[in-house]
């Protein structure tokens, strides 16, 4: 949040190289070739040369005067970089031109204050389809031009999955629900707080979930308490347990490890 930009070897413990932009970054990171894809918190897309960081070429998009939690996202295939912004615009971009193939505004709301600003989460590519959300629906576009093949009334608390044509999403009010794409139908729709309540045998309570994981075809669901919730991919809860080390940032999954940070920033490596 201060403007720095790492390369890291975690095997090594090592920098490869630092960069300072001298501007707050406000989105998650993707790669395609030689290419780093990031955006600046007034929605200002970059293209970064992957061996030291360098600048290729930055698109500016909206800005938006205010901000909350929501941070501007980007999913990838070859050929388009798909940027979902603050203001609630989402791009297809070429990678190689930085051209504008397409852009869609899905945010309900042109009045910008505290209590209308956009809040979607993070984007998912798959089989040529875009999931997305807003403050109240979740969207899958056609990624070739944009165009709308779905909608549901209900807004993601965090990043979906989407598998073969099955797409896992966890609601705002804490619903795990599977939708199956080809048939458009919802598949199962199951209250995560009361699974957890069944499990125990205790009365329902709120959890705090930070993020979720298709892992060996179970559905990993991380608590910010640093238990992690087993689920089946038809939806029922198999397993709870608790990492060793507290959890405090979104897990990353490198080549059957489990990255994350601790309370102390320190990196974190699971089998």
């Amino acid at each position: 949040n201060l403007g720095y930009f790492y390369a890291f070897n975690y095997r090594n413990n090592s920098i490869i190289w630092a960069k300072n932009f001298n501007i707050p970054f406000r989105s998650n990171l993707k790669i395609n070739g030689n290419k780093i894809f990031t955006v600046d918190h007034q929605n200002n897309l970059y293209f970064l040369k992957k061996e030291d960081g360098s600048k290729l070429n930055t698109i500016p998009t909206e800005e938006s005067k205010l901000n909350n939690n929501f941070q501007n996202n980007l999913a990838l295939n070859n050929a388009s970089l798909y940027f979902l912004n603050t203001y609630g615009s989402l791009y297809s971009i070429d990678t190689q031109s930085g051209r504008i193939k397409w852009f869609r505004n899905i945010n309900q709301s042109l009045d910008v204050n505290a209590s209308n600003l956009f809040n979607g989460n993070e984007i998912v590519f798959h089989n040529e389809k875009i999931i997305a959300s807003s403050n109240n629906h979740t969207y899958v576009f056609d990624a070739k031009n944009g165009s709308t093949l779905l909608k549901n009334n209900f807004a993601l608390k965090i990043r979906p999955i989407l598998t073969d044509d099955i797409l896992f999403l966890i609601t705002k009010n804490d619903f795990l629900i599977a939708i199956d794409l080809t048939k458009n139908k919802i598949l199962y729709s199951y209250d995560i707080n009361k699974k957890i309540a069944d499990y125990y045998d205790i009365k329902k309570k709120k959890a705090e979930i930070l993020n979720f994981a298709l892992i060996n075809n179970n559905i990993f669901i991380f608590l910010r308490n640093s238990y992690v919730l087993i689920f089946g991919n038809n939806g029922e809860l198999q397993d709870i347990y608790k990492l060793k080390n507290k959890i405090n940032s979104n897990p990353i999954f490198i080549n059957n490890s489990i990255l994350y940070l601790n309370k102390s920033n320190k990196l974190i490596i699971l089998n």
